[in-house]
This record gives structure tokens, C-alpha cells and sequence, in this order.
């Protein structure tokens, strides 16, 4: 199955329209984004999930509605929330605030009244962001003109754009720009994600920010980091080496949590040139939190989020959109590389790329193929030489070094797993 094929698991038919499924902080429900028009008075609109199953087989799934929808209060913006019973796999579809500069590979999905009659009404139009307009909303075009006749249905759909682990949603569909009888270019206006955050806001005992679960808490992340996938040891004595590394990350989580960060760091920790979504990139924060509890094990008092940026002298995340982490050698010198001070480490994460077999680059193979001059970079003023003043690893290095020294665990147990795992990995990351 394409990328392109799951995008109609996260769009619902809507009565006559469409809309978005997003998953907000919280595990009780979650959202249809749609127009405000769509629904109109309507407080009890059907909606279905419409989608062709792995089997090839069509599924038309009736979602169960949680109280009444809530429209945005302001008549010039046409935003509606639905809370519906939790659908359990959009965790994939993301927030894009469309702070990029890349405004094509976008696509309007929705069910069109044109297809009304067909067993499988959904449909994708390719789009590309335009021009702002009043009120906050955006303008949009169609890569092949259509007619208004073509997209009626639509109206609720989420403009979506694919990404390789992830879908970033950077809005809803309101209505095509203006009639056919004046314009054929294919233009549509739509709803950025601030419309639903302003009903939010406005609702905040009864409704949850536009972020995935793990956004609002790591312990939700525990599970997923430090897989060890290689280990060879017996399995007990995984487990004892992953129950440290977990109780160690389970006790940063009450300080920190990667809303309060993300509020603080924005996109800092995106390599240059990687879409700004990717910040709420579930791959992002399990490798936060891992580099954030290997300090912890090598570190005597408990660390605090108020000592985050001296961290950041040292050893600094940097995150990209990748499936090969050293072909964005440029993108990460082209980074704000300002907090890490001469001597330390930048640590990069990426996406897809996240056990190579190359986790630290010689600095002086950085030195013979970068072609980024110092005086482009944003550095600390601590660093002149940046190709030897700072040592690029990637997250994995940790792992890879447990998964290699494997023997120095042969006798690990309950009482000194942990002294061991500090002396194993000292100085590694």
C-alpha cells in the first residue's frame, strides 16, 4: 500500500461534506475537524470512515459522536470540532503551521458530492499553498483546474501533505475561492490550524490541544526507546538492562514533557531545511528522551528542565527528515548549532534512519566534504574551528555500544546492573 492510500483513513464523510480525524492530547476521543457550513445546526451529523482495507475490501465505518460539535464563535470563520468515540491509528497525522518555505505536495482529500454515487466517494486533488487572505484564512491551488461542481463535497476535507513517516495536516477546506462564472483557476480557501485552536481556547475544560498524546507526556514514550534490537544477551538480563534505562527515563518525565519544551526550543531542534511538523514527530521525542536519560545515568543529581540549556553546551539534539543521516552533513552546519559550545556534541535523530551502521563522522572526512563556510553557520562563540571543535554522533551510538559490548553483561544482575551500564557507556554520548 502508498503513502497516498492511507490518507482516506484520516477523512470522514460528513453529512453532505467532509472532514479531518486528528488525534489531540488525550486518550478518551478524538476530533473530526470540518467547516463550521457542513454541519450547519446539526448537532447529530453522520459520519462515516470510508476506506479500502488491506484486502482490498471497502470499509464504511460509522464513528460515534461525543456530545454536540463546537463551532468556532466568530461568523467570518467557518471551523468546527467534532469529538468522537477514539479512533485508534491516526497518530500519524501531524500539525503543520505552514512556517516552511516548501508549500507544494500538499493534497485536499474529502468525499465530492461528484462521486456521491459511487461505493467509494473519496478523492485527492494536489494542491499548493498560496497567498493569505482576510480574516486568517489561506488560498490554495488545484495542480488540474476543477470546477466547483467537481469539489462540493469536499468542503471540511484536510489539505494534507505526505511525508515519509508522518502526514501533516495545515488545514481544513471552507469553500472554492470564488465561482466559476468569474474564475477557472482552480482555487480553494482554507482554514489553518489556528481557526480549531481558537475553539479550543475557548473551550479548554471540554477540549484538548491539537498534539498527539505523547506531546503532552513521555512516560507515554517509555515503551518505545532504547529497543536494544541485537542484544545478544540472555533475555532477562535485556530486560534488567531496559528496566534501568526505563525507571531512569520514567523519572524525568514529572519535569519535563515536549510541550513545555517546544514552547521554550520552538523548531530549534530541526536540522536546517527540515520541515517544520516534524517537531511533534513521535521519532523526535523518543530520541529527546533517550539522550535526555543517558545524561541522567551519568549524572548524580536528578536533572531539572532549568538546567536544559547548560546541557545544551555539551550535548544538543538536532533532528531531520531522513533515510541516510549523513547526506544532511551541510543541512546540520547549516543549523542553529549556537547552544553547543566548543567540545561538544551534536547528537542528530532522524526519521527513518535510526540503527546506521556509521553513527560518528571523522572529523576530518567532515572537514574534506562540507562545503558550509564558518561565517554562514550560527555557532557559539566558544567554537572557531567548527569541523574540529564539535563531534557529530547519531542517538544510535548509545545502543550500538551496549549491542557490541554485550559481554561486559555476562554477569549483570539486579545489584549492579546499573553501576555496570554507567561504566560500560562512560564518555560514549
Amino acid at each position: 500500500m502508498g503513502r497516498i492510500d492511507i490518507l482516506p483513513k484520516y477523512t470522514v464523510k460528513v453529512e453532505g461534506g467532509s472532514g479531518c480525524l486528528f488525534q489531540p492530547i488525550n486518550d478518551e476521543y478524538s476530533y473530526v475537524l470540518t467547516a463550521k457550513h457542513v454541519i450547519s445546526d446539526n448537532n447529530t451529523p453522520s459520519i462515516i470512515r470510508q476506506y479500502i482495507d488491506d484486502n482490498e475490501v471497502l470499509v464504511n465505518e460509522k464513528l460515534e459522536i461525543i456530545g454536540e460539535p463546537f463551532r468556532h464563535s466568530d461568523d467570518n470563520k467557518d471551523a468546527a470540532i467534532i469529538k468522537v468515540k477514539k479512533v485508534d491509528d491516526i497518530e500519524s497525522i501531524l500539525r503543520a503551521d505552514l512556517l516552511s518555505e516548501n508549500k507544494e505536495g500538499y493534497y485536499l482529500c474529502g468525499h465530492p458530492n461528484s462521486r456521491v454515487n459511487n461505493a467509494y466517494s473519496w478523492r485527492e486533488n494536489k494542491v499548493s499553498i498560496g497567498n493569505r487572505k482576510q480574516y486568517g484564512y489561506r488560498e490554495a491551488e488545484l495542480s488540474r483546474v476543477a470546477t466547483r461542481s467537481e469539489i462540493v463535497g469536499q468542503s471540511g476535507g484536510g489539505i494534507i501533505k505526505i511525508e515519509e513517516t508522518c502526514f501533516l495536516l495545515a488545514g481544513i477546506q471552507k469553500q472554492m475561492t470564488v465561482a466559476d462564472a468569474q474564475e477557472q483557476l482552480g482555487r480553494i480557501d482554507f482554514m489553518p490550524l489556528s481557526f480549531f485552536d481558537e475553539i479550543i481556547d475557548d473551550n479548554e475544560n471540554e477540549l484538548s490541544k491539537l498534539f498527539p498524546p505523547y506531546i503532552g507526556s513521555f512516560e507515554r514514550l517509555i515503551n518505545d526507546i532504547f529497543p536494544l534490537v541485537g542484544l545478544q544477551v540472555t533475555g532477562q538480563r535485556k530486560k534488567l538492562i531496559q528496566n534501568e534505562l526505563k525507571v531512569i527515563a520514567k523519572s524525568l518525565c514529572e519535569d519535563f514533557t515536549p510541550q513545555k519544551i517546544i514552547e521554550i526550543y520552538k523548531d530549534s531542534f530541526l536540522v536546517s531545511g527540515t520541515d517544520k511538523g516534524v517537531i511533534n514527530h513521535k521519532q523526535l521525542w523518543i530520541s529527546f528522551l533517550e539522550l535526555l536519560s543517558i545524561n541522567q545515568l551519568h549524572c548524580e543529581q536528578k536533572i531539572t528542565f532549568n538546567e536544559l540549556k547548560h546541557i545544551h553546551k555539551f550535548k544538543k539534539l538536532y533532528f531531520t527528515d531522513s533515510k541516510e543521516w549523513i547526506s544532511k552533513l551541510e543541512d546540520i552546519y547549516r543549523s542553529d548549532l549556537s547552544e553547543v559550545e566548543k567540545g561538544g556534541l551534536v547528537v542528530v535523530g532522524a526519521t527513518i534512519d535510526v540503527k546506521p551502521t556509521v553513527v560518528q563522522l571523522d572529523k576530518g572526512f567532515i572537514g574534506d566534504i562540507c562545503t558550509v563556510p564558518s561565517k554562514e553557520m550560527n555557532i557559539s562563540n566558544t567554537v572557531t574551528d567548527p569541523f574540529n571543535d564539535l563531534t557529530i554522533v547519531h542517538i544510535f551510538k548509545f545502543q550500538k555500544h551496549l549491542i557490541e559490548n554485550y559481554t561486559e553483561f555476562a554477569a549483570i544482575t539486579a545489584a549492579n546492573s546499573l553501576q555496570r551500564m554507567k561504566d560500560v557507556t562512560n564518555g560514549v554520548i
